[in-house]
């Protein structure tokens, strides 16, 4: 066991990130959107309190060209993409 209080913190972090993309999954498999819902709103919660939920913008509908949860964004006239995606996408 280490002795540095950091380790468990960045093992319970990733738990937590792990945790929303497993919420974000359900949400695809059930096509249930109360449940990227929920994920969204404990990814608020974690950054109000200083942590940073991780790139959980892959598990979200596009609001700007409508791509479904794990897909890519599609091309949109006059909106620009960044690694693939709309930026929209990625904020909370």
């Amino acid at each position: 066991m280490s002795s540095d209080p950091g380790v468990a913190a960045r093992r319970t972090l990733e738990r937590a990130r792990e945790s929303i993309q497993k919420i974000h999954q359900a949400a695809i498999r059930h096509r249930d959107p109360n449940l990227h819902q929920l994920a969204d709103e404990i990814s608020e919660i974690a950054l109000t309190l200083g942590h940073d939920a991780g790139p959980v913008q892959e598990w979200r509908p596009c609001p700007v060209c409508g791509a479904e949860p794990g897909s890519h964004c599609l091309h949109q006239p006059s909106h620009d993409m960044v690694d693939g995606m709309h930026p929209e996408r990625a904020r909370l």
